[in-house]
């Protein structure tokens, strides 16, 4: 009898001695946290203004840089004049260049118009446009809806734009006849109608180089 107790004994204390080695081991090998650390300089984001996205080139203009391009696009503007007033004597249109007008159509695409009847007005920094209806111009004839203008001056200068003001010509015969639609009018043909419409300027952008080519 005393050689099974001690026998029972023995086996209870070799069992006790697996659990205990089995809990360290247990311990030692759990595996240790991997979250990567955070740093001041991990949190160094460069966060790109609202409308250059990742593009470096594109800058966004202010002070100096910003009264040079209004004074710029002032002196490339056209002059939004009539086709009367372009017919009178000793009228020359001035040199002026063109623009392109960019706006979101009702799909999400982008609507793009070339004019060259635009004038920039650095004291209100605003730009008029004149434009035979169309698609483009068409999602801008409300008070508030914001577009795009690209104009080559010094520099390829991109205006964001929120409709300020619109004046809607009707096509008429009479309207026609008199020369009161604007000197590049084109849609005499369709009796389409002839919008003025004036946007405040958001801000403007410069970049060397855009590719239409």
């Amino acid at each position: 009898m005393k050689k099974l107790f001690a026998l029972c004994l023995s086996v209870l204390l070799l069992a006790e001695c697996s659990n205990t080695t089995d809990a360290t081991e247990e311990q030692i090998s759990a595996p240790t946290s991997t979250a990567p650390q955070t740093t001041a300089a991990s949190e160094e984001v460069i966060v790109a203004d609202t409308f250059t996205s990742a593009s470096l080139t594109r800058t966004v203009l202010s002070d100096a840089d910003l009264s040079a391009a209004y004074e710029n696009l002032a002196a490339i503007s056209n002059d939004l004049a009539t086709l009367a007033i372009s017919q009178e004597e000793g009228y020359a249109e001035p040199e002026s260049k063109l623009a392109q007008v960019m706006s979101v159509n009702p799909d999400g695409s982008i609507a793009m118009s070339t004019i060259h009847a635009w004038k920039v007005d650095p004291e209100t920094q605003t730009i008029t446009v004149v434009m035979t209806d169309g698609q483009t111009i068409s999602n801008l004839v409300e008070l508030g809806k914001r577009g795009s203008i690209l104009v080559h001056g010094d520099m390829y200068y991109n205006m964001h734009v929120e409709t300020a003001d619109i004046i809607k010509l009707d096509y008429s015969d009479e309207a026609y006849e008199n020369g009161e639609f604007n000197m590049s009018y084109s849609g005499k043909d369709n009796q389409l109608c002839e919008y003025t419409v004036t946007f405040d300027i958001l801000t403007i952008e410069s970049t060397p180089l855009y590719v239409f080519d």
